[in-house]
């Protein structure tokens, strides 16, 4: 009985064994992704922080300049929105790298 116990116990354990030296390690590429994701998130941070700017101006104000303020208010949200459009397209191309096992290899 003890030998029966012993050989699928022996072959479960090589299978995890081999499974586990086939998986390429997380680490080096996690932590790119956390990189990218800070990085992202100060980018965020300064474009808000540009657009309240311009929104204080505009709304202090008057005449032919509040005309200019808007529009410079209206180009920045713009802006933003087409480098969100850009940051969706770049973390869609990263996930299907990943789906298909190729990983990311484009920069910014």
């Amino acid at each position: 009985m003890v030998k029966h116990l012993f050989l699928p116990a022996f072959l479960l354990s090589a299978g995890v064994l081999v499974a586990s030296q086939a998986t390429p390690p997380a680490q080096p590429r996690m932590a790119d992704m956390m990189q990218r994701h800070q990085q992202m998130m100060a980018e965020m941070q300064a474009s808000d922080q540009k657009l309240d700017e311009l929104v204080r101006a505009m709304n202090a104000a008057t005449g032919d300049a509040k005309i200019t303020a808007m529009a410079q208010v209206i180009t920045e949200l713009a802006r933003q929105q087409q480098a969100t459009h850009g940051h969706m397209r770049m973390m869609e191309q990263m996930a299907m790298g990943m789906m298909s096992g190729q990983g990311t290899t484009t920069g910014k």
